[in-house]
């Protein structure tokens, strides 16, 4: 098993230093909020570096989102490809498997999206497309009647077979949540096997990435499990079989009685910052997306604190990618929010900004 020495991590990391140098910072966001229209924004956005891009779509009204969505997704992709094409060995290995991931968290976007009959438009915002191939997949699937066609159109060999094995499940509770389960335990599970396989540097520096958000997931799992109203024995059987800290509180957390005792018992252990996070949001609006959003901002931060600590590990390049994925869905949500009127404020909302 090879893995990549400090002088090729120093490469890698020299990239991407470069690359987060140009990504855009609170001042930049607040402006793009606070922009007059969808003709401001555009304008912005060809000053910062993604306007090479968005030089390539016609701009004049109507606006073409569809080509818009492309342009930005293709930034991802570049970013992917010039990362994964300067590792080797297990490292390489292992960040291409970060990238099937979101494929995965696609695939999960589609099925909230078809099972809420969300608008297309809408659900694009949030998928991040690697491919051409992909995103005509993703665009298609969105198309579908119900989650049935959903399983059935998926092209993925992995993310097919465990969605189709999750569902007889599925027929018992008839919601989503059941199949993003499968997707997750699937993906995630063979993300936390694989830290095995990476150096100790790097198994010491990706273990709380990966872990943090299996634990998050958890997580978020027992709150929407408790805001559908689920008996804890079926909360359980959608925990992932991982944990990372707190095994104890997350644990207890299924036989909590409503959303404010799970923030209690999480309150009293290693995640008692994110829970005071996840309480105050639901203080502010006591909706399980207000907690969802809580939930993710605490793990963006926790990837966000290792893209700038010690540099010489995979946990580097993969907390870029996920901040840089992160970037482009707070573009295209404040692209469609502009074109759609939506208040500034409901916008940032919406944001997750690092």
């Amino acid at each position: 098993m090879s893995v990549l020495t400090a002088s090729q991590y120093a490469q890698i990391n020299a990239k991407v230093r470069a690359l987060k140098s140009k990504m855009l910072t609170i001042g930049d966001y607040e402006k793009l909020v606070q922009a007059s229209n969808i003709d401001d924004v555009l304008r912005f956005l060809t000053a910062t570096a993604y306007g090479e891009k968005i030089a390539q779509v016609d701009l004049r009204p109507p606006f073409d989102l569809e080509a818009l969505d492309k342009v930005l997704n293709e930034d991802l992709i570049k970013s992917f490809d010039l990362i994964i094409g300067s590792s080797s060995g297990a490292a390489k290995n292992y960040l291409k498997l970060y990238r099937e991931k979101f494929y995965f968290d696609n695939l999960k976007v589609v099925l909230n999206a078809v099972h809420n009959k969300t608008p297309k438009q809408k659900a694009m915002q949030y998928i991040l497309s690697l491919s051409p191939e992909e995103d005509e997949e993703f665009r298609s699937l969105l198309d579908s009647q119900n989650l049935y066609q959903v399983v059935d159109q998926v092209r993925n060999r992995k993310a097919k077979e465990a969605l189709t094995a999750a569902l007889p499940q599925f027929e018992n509770i008839k919601m989503p949540i059941v199949l993003e389960n499968a997707l997750d335990a699937k993906i995630f599970g063979e993300l936390w096997r694989n830290i095995g396989r990476l150096s100790q540097s790097d198994k010491n520096n990706v273990k709380p990435i990966i872990g943090t958000k299996i634990d998050v997931i958890n997580i978020l799992t027992i709150m929407r499990g408790k805001s559908l109203n689920l008996r804890p024995e079926i909360i359980d059987q959608l925990i992932l079989p991982v944990f990372y800290k707190a095994e104890q509180a997350i644990r207890e957390s299924v036989g909590a009685q409503n959303l404010e005792a799970v923030l209690n018992i999480l309150s009293l252990s290693d995640y008692r910052y994110l829970a005071y996070r996840a309480k105050d949001a639901y203080e502010h609006e006591k909706s399980i997306f207000s907690i969802e959003h809580a939930l993710n901002e605490y793990y963006i931060q926790i990837v966000y604190s290792t893209l700038i600590g010690f540099p010489f590990h995979i946990g580097v390049p993969i907390s870029y990618l996920e901040l840089k994925g992160q970037e482009i869905r707070n573009i295209k949500i404040i692209i469609v929010g502009k074109v759609e009127a939506v208040e500034p404020s409901k916008i940032r909302d919406l944001l997750i900004i690092f």
